[in-house]
């Protein structure tokens, strides 16, 4: 071979050398664009959320509740805060009267016709040792009598004794008695400095909460009628509420206050389609949550009622009664069941082959695509399954278990510029 052909030969094998290289260069090059748009992409994991499905309904709260009214016109002092806790005699408020003092006469005209007939029942009481007396000396007689054979004389003295017997029974036994003279006098001199002065003081006769707001529902929501509630009852709620202020003049009869009792309460909830509430049982756990609720309520279910395919709740609670002492008509939602689930970004999710998915960068840096099962959405998130307990689930109608999402996966937010394989630092 001439050297001529040689340095050909050799050209030849040098422009295959550097075509290889090239290529293999080339292949390289755009084996790395992905990754090269994949440096700094941000992942996030996905969080631990609580899924509820919650019937979206309305409640009309139900308490024990003593109204305080004005006995006279005038100008009222409150001592009282607003939703304080107060004991049996605290003082809640005073009113100065303006004129008309009816209301307080009649009321001095009643305990002054009890105190009248008290007295006369105790004066009759005071004759019982005058009683006693006679009685004694009646029994010797009637033994004396016997022992000289008068029985005749002994048996009119018999009908004297039962006479006595049956007045002292009498007296002992009249219920009167059991009133306080001294009280009912206390009362009266109360009464009378009241009209004298034209001041009046009120003091809780319970326990409980004070009020001093009214919103008229009152007697129409009672704790006493819970038994008799239901459907109906929902309609036209309005909020009438009026509050009453220190130094605020006030009309007869005009309520000025109220006593709650906190420690049981009741929740009466509007159910527009039974079949939502089927899995509850009258004496269940429930719990609620919503938009007039605070975090949750949690009670039970004391009645339920069904009037075609709608009903009521009466619901039970003795707890955080502080946060509705002061109302009446709440928005709330009913919760049904609560699952776990992981919420993930919805831009992060891709479809593969007909599968919804997310891509994630496992521990070596190397991009995974993982299957997830969506269980719920919002504008923002998805809320997908966990899987078992070893984080697969099954998707379609077939029995295979695939590894879907884990607590710790790094989830890419932008899944556009990344495909599965890829290594991302």
């Amino acid at each position: 071979m001439s050297q001529k052909q040689r340095m050909k030969r050799r050209k030849q094998k040098k422009k295959i050398k550097i075509t290889l290289f090239g290529l293999v260069l080339i292949y390289i090059f755009f084996r790395s664009v992905p990754s090269l748009f994949a440096i700094g992409l941000k992942t996030e994991l996905p969080e631990r959320y609580r899924i509820r499905d919650a019937i979206e309904t309305e409640g009309i709260i139900i308490k024990e509740e003593i109204v305080y009214t004005a006995d006279g016109q005038g100008k009222i002092k409150l001592f009282a805060k607003e939703g304080e806790r107060v004991p049996v005699g605290a003082k809640i408020a005073e009113l100065t009267l303006i004129g008309d003092t009816s209301q307080l006469k009649e009321r001095l005209e009643e305990i002054e016709n009890k105190i009248e007939v008290l007295s006369k029942t105790n004066e009759e009481n005071s004759l019982k040792n005058g009683y006693e007396a006679n009685i004694n000396n009646l029994i010797r007689e009637i033994q004396n009598s016997i022992s000289k054979g008068n029985y005749g004389l002994a048996s009119k003295l018999k009908d004297r004794l039962s006479s006595y017997s049956k007045k002292d029974a009498d007296i002992t036994n009249n219920t009167l008695i059991e009133s306080s003279l001294e009280a009912l006098e206390k009362e009266k001199s109360k009464i009378e400095d009241q009209i004298l002065n034209s001041i009046i003081s009120y003091n809780s006769t319970e326990a409980g909460i004070v009020s001093y707001k009214i919103d008229g529902y009152e007697d129409k929501y009672s704790i006493n009628n819970i038994d008799k509630y239901n459907y109906s009852n929902f309609k036209n709620i309005a909020n009438n509420q009026t509050a009453t202020s220190d130094g605020e003049s006030v009309k007869v009869k005009q309520p000025i206050f109220k006593i709650i009792n906190n420690f049981e309460w009741y929740i009466l909830i509007r159910i527009d389609n039974v079949k939502e509430i089927a899995s509850f049982e009258e004496g269940d756990f429930i719990v609620l949550s919503g938009k007039d609720i605070i975090g949750e309520l949690r009670g039970y279910v004391e009645r339920i009622s069904i009037e075609g395919n709608k009903g009521i709740f009466l619901c039970k609670f003795n707890r955080d009664f502080q946060n509705y002492y002061d109302k009446r008509h709440v928005e709330l939602d009913i919760i049904i069941n609560e699952y776990d689930s992981f919420r993930i970004r919805k831009k992060s999710i891709v479809e593969k082959e007909g599968i919804k998915g997310v891509y994630i960068k496992d521990i070596n840096g190397i991009v995974r695509f993982r299957p997830i099962e969506i269980l719920k959405e919002d504008e923002e998130y998805a809320y997908i399954s966990t899987g078992d307990k070893n984080s697969y689930i099954t998707i379609g109608e077939g029995d295979e278990k695939l590894r879907t999402v884990r607590l710790f996966d790094e989830i890419l937010l932008n899944p556009a510029n990344v495909e599965e394989g890829m290594i991302i630092d």
